[in-house]
């Protein structure tokens, strides 16, 4: 005899379990009926069959299936969980990658930081198959991970509710502008708000930055272009259009034309790894986005500043001190685009 007689029985049908769980949601066989597309009738003889294959009740027989039996509320909670995880087990068709690892990203970090990153995971740790995601706005790839879609997100985010959080940095938002315009600007908001500002993506966090900043200076930004990407935007830049934030990441490998404009008081965030659970992929991730040797030569080429550590809360991890800071405009090891 089968220890596992559900799954050989032919009595019991998961499609009876949703009849049943949508039944008792609605508070109305009619309507979990219409759910269906099927008559009433049709789904009370599937019930009738479930409380026939189990020998017991669900529904007080004098409440028209209104009103559960004490074994009915016990065997729904049971029957929830099975629905909810027969529904989340089908979703994996739809995110499920066979041996992928799924990164989500802002179009800065996919550029500039996740390709060193990609081809020390994969000689070292032997991950051969990984699928980057790029997003502009933040609150999307937060969505994104949520639902499942993403192994994993990195960049610029918010405490979230993933149950795996590590902040590996912070990077510094800085104000760029065409090399021959550097000497027009002292650094001060009341100046910056007179040259043409180039916005970064529609939906971009750059963008809600920048206008808090300005608030606090007491001046408001008007925008001129609207660029895609941060990407764009420093092109536009390059091309003398107008002045922009951007992330110090993306001057890397940026033309020798954009120079950074000095503010009174610098914009920094911290850059975080989050994740729904620790899987192996994520382990691996971690192992590597941690790695002394490797933190170090990203500091060196400018692409994050490794963050002080801070008294913080013990849920939140702290990364070793500041080094290989930048003060220069622009990388040495830059070429021209």
């Amino acid at each position: 005899m089968s220890d596992y007689p559900l799954l050989t029985s032919n009595t019991i049908t998961l499609r009876q379990f949703d009849y049943f769980v949508n039944t008792v949601q609605l508070g109305s066989l009619s309507a979990a009926a219409r759910r269906f597309g099927i008559t009433p009738s049709a789904m009370s003889q599937q019930i009738d069959s479930l409380e026939s294959s189990l020998g017991r009740k669900l529904f007080d027989p004098r409440s028209r299936r209104s009103r559960l039996t004490k074994f009915g509320r016990e065997f729904f909670t049971q029957a929830s969980d099975v629905v909810d995880s027969v529904r989340q087990a089908m979703a994996m068709g739809q995110t499920f990658g066979d041996g992928v690892m799924t990164v989500g990203t802002t179009p800065t970090i996919a550029q500039k930081l996740l390709p060193p990153l990609i081809y020390r995971m994969r000689l070292e740790r032997n991950i051969d198959n990984i699928e980057v995601r790029s997003f502009t706005d933040i609150r999307e790839l937060h969505s994104t991970l949520d639902e499942g879609a993403l192994d994993l997100a990195v960049g610029p985010l918010e405490r979230s509710t993933a149950k795996v959080f590590h902040c590996f940095g912070e990077e510094e938002l800085v104000v760029v502008c065409h090399h021959s315009h550097r000497n027009s600007f002292d650094g001060s908001w009341k100046q910056l708000i007179e040259a043409p500002w180039i916005r970064c993506g529609a939906n971009s966090d750059l963008t809600d930055i920048l206008s808090r900043e300005a608030g606090r200076a007491g001046v408001h930004i008007r925008f001129a272009v609207r660029a895609p990407d941060v990407s764009t935007a420093l092109s536009l830049v390059e091309h003398g259009v107008g002045v922009a934030l951007v992330p110090r990441m993306a001057l890397h490998g940026s033309s020798r034309l954009v120079s950074i404009v000095r503010l009174p008081r610098p914009i920094r965030r911290e850059l975080t790894v989050h994740a729904r659970d620790k899987s192996p992929y994520v382990e691996k991730f971690l192992d590597a986005i941690t790695d002394t040797e490797l933190v170090r030569k990203f500091g060196a080429a400018g692409l994050f500043d490794i963050r002080r550590p801070k008294l913080e809360s013990a849920s939140r991890q702290q990364v070793p001190a500041q080094i290989g800071a930048r003060d220069s405009a622009y990388i040495p090891e830059a070429k021209a685009q």
